[in-house]
């Protein structure tokens, strides 16, 4: 059975990222909670999930066994091992609070592939009024007004530059 660290993670975590669960601009991030309960072990795990614009999903993840708190670094290639849920919830905020800057990445990346692959000014246009509808089908997937108008800003100055 998890201990006190564990419900201290879960409320701390809440506390520290409830505002951000639902939004756009956080890839609509959700947060679900595995408790131990019903089996003899410990181990526990928080899986908190966001999109990229145009739905790639990401996940972000915790888990509690035998007494610690394991969970991935920044780079997603090494296991942190914490032991205390104010260590945890640092580095979790961290990292959420870098999802909005993440997407904007990702968009740009995504603008890239497309006028590399030779798509014209109006099909990448055409491709974020696409991701823009998103909302109503994909929330995370879709773009916020702040995302459309850097991504317009940043087709222009790549067109300039194909184009010049």
């Amino acid at each position: 059975m998890a201990d006190a660290r564990w419900n201290e993670l879960k409320q701390q975590l809440r506390a520290a990222l409830g505002e951000h669960l639902g939004h756009i601009e956080y890839g609509n991030l959700r947060l679900e909670t595995y408790d131990p309960e019903g089996t003899d072990g410990d181990h526990a795990r928080i899986a908190m999930a966001y999109e990229l614009p145009g739905g790639s999903t990401n996940q972000l993840a915790v888990s509690y066994e035998d007494g610690s708190f394991q969970t991935l670094d920044s780079t997603a290639e090494d296991v942190l091992v914490m032991h205390e849920p104010r260590e945890v919830v640092d580095h979790l905020a961290e990292l959420v609070a870098g999802i909005p800057a993440y997407r904007g990445l990702k968009l740009r990346d995504h603008i890239d592939e497309m006028i590399e692959r030779g798509s014209s000014r109006q099909a990448v246009l055409e491709e974020l009024s696409r991701l823009l509808r998103l909302g109503t089908e994909f929330r995370g997937g879709s773009l916020t007004v702040n995302e459309l108008t850097d991504a317009c800003h940043y087709v222009a100055q790549r067109f300039e530059t194909v184009e010049a």
